[in-house]
């Protein structure tokens, strides 16, 4: 939906006091949408008022209605929404309004046991129970939003700066961007499902902090993979640094979820070479997880990622077992819009990836392999 100024006309439902959240108001009494403005329908609780007090403190302005058809007849609705599925009509009105693409990123709230089957059909983005931790909501909120916000900046680099690009490569640039940052989202929703089911099995305080961490890790790391894809697609300069290659390995490796796949590092722990550090990582994440797309379907899948030194320069080559490139292709791999895998691939991504190591002063190449491929990264070594 496209966003004309917004405004929705203030109506606080039984349901939700005016002292429990805040909005931002005009004069005239109306609410002002924004990227932060949620649409909220919560049955009362003594999990309201904390929700509220945290959604504040993050940026977030609620929405607080009870006519939820005046609200899709005004076609002014935020972009997210926290939902009570008790609320008479909520998962209907979330049907509705998503029925031609998701116009409405919603949260919906389940009862203790509730399964979660109706709401996802309607087209709910993540669900959660009652009662609801503030943290989680914030958290998928900023998720959420991040999404949004990374779909806008690149629509609006490519509507300032190149009018003249055709949406089928905006849409490529769009699905290579999300195939950089499904894997580390995968992996944080899950760690958070698992807190939540830790509310019921309690976990011990070493694997609670565990998967924290690795929440934060995988949170960062799509975080980088928007800074580094803004700083592509731009064209900014990346910053170069010293960069140790085994640690930059042992992280892209860490990012990618490999579904019964051995995935080996081996090398020398001492290489460093010139480079940037979230930018390499995302360039190794993206050739590790093209050597498992290839290894798909295979009995003994195997990734092999070296770092080593050679000829003056610092390396990171990453080799599969797979059926390799044919000697017919291998001079159009890295050619725009060319790719082996079908439907399932942009043609994008190799670009993408051989234009941000040559930001970094690097080559790609594709090293000669009696089996699968091999991509070997080339810095300048320190």
């Amino acid at each position: 939906m496209e966003s004309p100024p917004q405004s929705l006309n203030k109506s606080l439902p039984p349901s939700v006091h005016p002292h429990e959240f805040a909005a931002d108001e005009t004069d005239s009494g109306v609410f002002q949408l924004n990227d932060s403005s949620v649409l909220l329908l919560l049955t009362p609780g003594p999990d309201v008022a904390p929700l509220a007090a945290a959604m504040a403190e993050e940026g977030f302005t609620a929405v607080p209605v009870s006519d939820l058809p005046a609200a899709e007849a005004s076609g002014y609705v935020p972009r997210l929404a926290v939902l009570d599925s008790a609320s008479p009509g909520a998962l209907d009105f979330l049907r509705r309004i998503n029925a031609h693409g998701t116009t409405l990123q919603a949260i919906v709230t389940l009862a203790p046991g509730e399964r979660e089957s109706a709401a996802i059909a309607a087209g709910a983005q993540l669900t959660l129970q009652r009662p609801l931790s503030a943290q989680d909501v914030v958290l998928c909120l900023q998720r959420l939003r991040a999404q949004h916000e990374l779909v806008t900046r690149t629509r609006d680099v490519f509507d300032s700066e190149r009018p003249s690009v055709p949406p089928p490569l905006i849409e490529s640039v769009l699905a290579t961007i999300g195939h950089e940052i499904r894997n580390p989202l995968a992996a944080a929703l899950a760690n958070v499902e698992c807190l939540r089911e830790g509310i019921e099995h309690p976990q011990s305080d070493e694997d609670r902090k565990g998967t924290i961490d690795d929440t934060v890790l995988a949170l960062r790391r799509i975080q980088d993979v928007m800074t580094a894809v803004s700083s592509l697609v731009k064209g900014t300069p990346p910053v170069l640094e010293k960069v140790d290659l085994w640690s930059v390995a042992e992280r892209a490796v860490a990012s990618v979820r490999p579904h019964e796949t051995r995935i080996e590092i081996a090398g020398e722990r001492s290489i460093r070479g010139w480079g940037n550090a979230a930018l390499l990582e995302q360039v190794v994440a993206n050739l590790v997880q093209n050597a498992l797309d290839a290894t798909l379907g295979m009995d003994k899948r195997h990734v092999l990622v070296r770092v080593y030194a050679a000829s003056g320069e610092a390396r990171i080559s990453v080799r599969d077992n797979g059926p390799g490139v044919p000697a017919a292709l291998r001079q159009r791999i890295f050619e725009p819009f060319f790719t082996t895998k079908g439907e399932r691939g942009t043609g994008l991504g190799l670009v993408l990836v051989r234009h941000a190591v040559s930001r970094m002063g690097g080559t790609l190449t594709l090293g000669p392999s009696e089996r699968g491929a091999v991509f070997r990264v080339r810095l300048r070594s320190i």
